[in-house]
């Protein structure tokens, strides 16, 4: 009886427990998406919000579907304001998973899109945060990918390209105190819209200070580069032109790294900073259509492989260059050793890296890997 008395209860507590979730839904407007544009005319700004609601399924079950609105506004807070107007009951977004803003948004200061979303005391900061090659209201209007709740399949996307090494694992509360670091500028996931719907994530985006250069780290340049700062997933795969092949079937060599030795140091040559950025990589080779290695085959591979890398991190450390991201967090290092010699080679507040001399290399070391003779 007593047992017949406690199930009772419990399922009273989850029918209970239940309508009141679908009775917050029905007062709230859950934001699990945001996309920032750029607009023309008297108001600047556009938002496209993706808000999840609950429709009944049959049976007596419910499920998700996400409705979009979409405002313009003179500034990120008229924005909110706006879109609080539109939605049903009250717009929230504690449950926000993702913040998209377009390229050409992007390239101006994108601080004030994300402060009005920091202090938010409501707001969830571990929400992540992107770059969209063209519009961000491009990929969020189908509200769905294959299938998949459009907030849902760019946060797949995201983990998945976190764990291969493509994008570094930051989030809003990552981002945000770095924004003002002298020491270094920051990175985000930059992502594209593909034909038939798909969306792909192609690299980072690069900033100098506030705004997105333009240019971007693309591939395995984005997996070299967040080897050099020690912030890959837990798989990272290259695959290069193999010294060896003899035909089209021997043209490439596949490896991943097994473990990863990076250092930055730092030394001044006739008052000049100058920089040696080293990574020491124990591979194993998981594609050699050649079947077995031999010695000799390991030492020739291992010599073209270390060539080859080290070709591509001075094609990386050159594109941070060129857009003047110290995403290396170089500048971090000269105020340490000496303050006095950055204030001469700072411009804007942060480390010219123009005026900055940055050496890459790359070792490889072939690990047994279960095709080695």
């Amino acid at each position: 009886m007593k047992l017949l008395k406690i199930g009772l209860i419990l399922s009273i507590l989850i029918a209970t427990t239940g309508c009141w979730d679908q009775n917050f839904l029905s007062k709230t407007s859950l934001a699990f998406s945001l996309g920032f544009d750029k607009a023309k005319g008297p108001e600047p700004l556009e938002l496209i919000t993706i808000i999840r609601a609950l429709k009944p399924a049959g049976g007596g079950q419910i499920e998700p579907y996400n409705t979009s609105y979409k405002v313009k506004g003179a500034s990120p807070l008229i924005l909110r304001e706006k879109m609080n107007q539109i939605t049903p009951g009250e717009f929230s977004i504690n449950k926000l998973s993702n913040v998209l803003i377009g390229e050409e948004l992007a390239k101006t200061d994108i601080y004030p899109l994300l402060d009005v979303l920091y202090r938010d005391a409501k707001s969830n900061v571990n929400a992540k945060v992107l770059i969209t090659k063209g519009k961000s209201r491009d990929i969020l209007k189908d509200e769905y990918i294959k299938g998949t709740l459009i907030s849902r399949a760019i946060q797949e996307l995201l983990d998945s390209a976190e764990d291969h090494s493509m994008i570094p694992e930051q989030s809003l509360a990552t981002i945000m105190p770095a924004m003002f670091d002298p020491g270094q500028d920051f990175v985000l996931p930059y992502v594209e819209k593909l034909k038939g719907g798909l969306v792909k994530v192609k690299g980072v985006a690069l900033f100098d200070n506030l705004s997105y250069t333009g240019k971007n780290l693309i591939g395995e340049d984005s997996s070299l580069y967040l080897l050099m700062v020690g912030k890959e997933g837990t798989y990272t795969q290259f695959t290069i032109n193999n010294p060896e092949k003899k035909n089209e079937i021997d043209e490439k060599v596949s490896f991943f790294i097994r473990k990863n030795t990076h250092k930055i140091k730092l030394k001044i040559k006739d008052s000049k900073p100058v920089y040696t950025v080293s990574l020491n990589l124990r591979v194993s080779v998981s594609e050699y259509t050649k079947g077995l290695l031999k010695e000799d085959e390991i030492k020739t591979l291992e010599e073209h492989i270390s060539k080859d890398l080290t070709k591509q991190a001075r094609k990386v450390t050159d594109t941070l260059v060129k857009s003047n991201c110290d995403a290396l967090a170089l500048g971090r290092k000269l105020m340490v050793k000496d303050p006095k010699l950055f204030d001469e080679y700072k411009k804007n507040g942060k480390l010219d890296l123009k005026k900055v001399e940055i050496n890459p290399t790359v070792k490889i070391k072939v690990v047994d890997n279960g095709i080695l003779d």
